[in-house]
């Protein structure tokens, strides 16, 4: 017999897997309808990865919802670009803390973005219970997937 905890965690898991593939469902929608780089006749390398990421910091468990873009012009760029979607849970006594960010690290200027660091999205939210942290996590997830201008504002080339 299946014990409610049991249950419980296979519902966790279950709730991270489907907002897993919404991101990764947008990210690929995003890296197949832009040219990030690697048809720019400058010679480049482009990689999509989706993970899961299971990690202790400062003692406190994590799981990390993190899709990036990374392309690189090698004509012009010394280091890659990015293009980051994550997810963070932080599991702590004083409950959970909810991060989450579109994050774009740029080597130089593209479309409408200076190069550099931004952080175009980002909410935050601590001391949640398990079932309010996966409510935030799930409306913060369906607003990232929403945001189609991060990318088209870097004036990227759409694929035909």
């Amino acid at each position: 017999m299946v014990t409610s905890v049991e249950q419980w965690f296979a519902g966790f898991l279950l709730s991270l897997d489907r907002f897993q593939k919404k991101l990764a469902e947008f990210m690929l929608g995003r890296y197949l309808e832009h040219d990030f780089g690697s048809n720019s006749g400058g010679g480049g390398e482009t990689t999509l990865v989706p993970q899961v990421l299971l990690d202790v910091v400062d003692g406190t468990p994590r799981i990390t919802l993190h899709h990036v873009i990374t392309w690189m012009d090698l004509a012009r760029d010394q280091e890659p670009n990015e293009y980051r979607l994550a997810v963070i849970l932080a599991f702590a006594e004083a409950g959970i803390t909810v991060e989450a960010y579109v994050r774009l690290d740029l080597e130089r200027d593209l479309g409408e973005w200076p190069a550099g660091v931004h952080l175009p999205y980002r909410r935050h939210a601590e001391g949640l219970g398990l079932d309010d942290a996966l409510i935030f996590v799930e409306a913060r997830v369906e607003e990232m997937c929403r945001r189609y201008d991060d990318v088209a504002r870097l004036g990227l080339v759409r694929r035909d």
